[in-house]
């Protein structure tokens, strides 16, 4: 009875160590890749938080600078009539002669035709001082007028001058 034992004893060590032990490593090596697992879905969780605050911004950034592009340029239909209104208006108001002007639309390379600038060259008489207040007045104009060139003599019949400009500006849907 004895040996019985000791051989049922033996045979449960031997069953221990090649089926019992390995199933314990096993559920050990299962813990340690459900914590690994877990600690990368932790990761990959901080990662897409910080990408959709990413994405979050670019759109911002998207919708802010169409705002931007409509405030800052004219629309085809009414581009010409509003120049010539702000050109008058701002003339009238500097107590300038308007003169000759003429425009020329250009597209944008690269703008697909979405995007041009128009190109205004404009002639006014009057003196320094208003002038001044021209450029003043265009300067606070709500239409986005860049004055890309200035030249200003003087007339020998007078003490006005002569000035000319090119005020360039830009269009949608040129």
């Amino acid at each position: 009875m004895l040996v019985a034992l000791g051989v049922l004893f033996a045979f449960d060590a031997i069953f221990y160590v090649f089926a019992v032990r390995p199933l314990g490593a096993r559920e050990q090596e299962q813990d340690i890749l459900l914590r690994t697992l877990f600690d990368q879905r932790e990761q990959k969780t901080v990662e897409l938080e910080k990408l959709r605050a990413v994405v979050e911004k670019v759109e911002k950034a998207r919708a802010d600078g169409d705002a931007l592009i409509d405030e800052l340029t004219l629309a085809r239909r009414n581009t010409f009539s509003r120049l010539v209104t702000e050109l008058d208006a701002a003339a009238d108001e500097a107590g300038l002669e308007s003169r000759e002007r003429s425009y020329n639309p250009d597209p944008i390379e690269g703008a697909d035709d979405d995007y041009g600038a128009i190109t205004v060259q404009a002639s006014f008489r009057g003196r320094y001082e208003q002038l001044v207040n021209l450029l003043h007045r265009l300067d606070h104009s709500e239409e986005f007028l860049i004055i890309g060139a200035l030249g200003a003599t003087p007339r020998s019949d007078s003490n006005d001058l002569q000035i000319t400009m090119r005020i360039d500006t830009f269009v949608r849907n040129l």
